[in-house]
């Protein structure tokens, strides 16, 4: 067991042994006596705290993949945002039509937008895979800028860049709040 569980695991028992207490407090005094009412509220507050901690047991224990999947997600963006800005010189460097700029520089824009992209607890799977299908779609740009493939395979990036687009985006439902929580 990792410590992260160890850690929940920890905090949910002594938070169980504190509601344990309060009750054998509470016990101990009748029903009519002013103290009663006094244990019964402490009683009543340890509870409430038990359970807004178990509410927020799954996210506690999703957290360590949801900063990895953070990680992965930065650095992808910010690596393929990179390999953009490369692609983007070379039009230049290798003396290439300046046409190629109109795949090359929403490509660039598209991948520095998507460096500031959240990752919460819920999407984080959904953003990782995203960040890593931006690897293949700058590979296919980078082929076809620098015409090692065919243009056509134009149409396969832009496939590629709506695939990603839609794992990066938030999901949103049809209820007026918006995002799926």
């Amino acid at each position: 067991m990792g410590s992260t569980e160890q850690q929940i695991e920890a905090q949910w028992a002594q938070l169980q042994h504190r509601v344990g207490a309060r009750r054998a407090e509470v016990l101990k005094y009748d029903v009519d006596d002013d103290q009663f009412a006094v244990e019964y509220a402490r009683l009543v507050d340890v509870t409430d705290e038990l359970v807004e901690f178990e509410a927020t047991i799954a996210e506690r224990l999703a957290e360590p993949e949801r900063r990895r999947s953070e990680r992965i997600v930065r650095w992808s963006w910010r690596g393929q945002a990179a390999v953009g800005a490369v692609l983007i010189a070379l039009v230049f460097v290798l003396d290439r039509s300046t046409w190629w700029l109109l795949l090359l520089v929403p490509h660039f824009v598209a991948t520095v937008a998507g460096c500031f992209q959240k990752v919460d607890a819920e999407q984080h799977r959904d953003r990782r895979f995203g960040a890593i299908a931006v690897h293949v779609v700058a590979l296919l740009v980078a082929l076809i800028s620098l015409s090692v493939i065919s243009r056509w395979f134009i149409i396969a990036a832009a496939l590629g860049w709506m695939l990603a687009a839609g794992s990066a985006m938030d999901s949103t439902g049809a209820d007026p709040k918006g995002a799926r929580r």
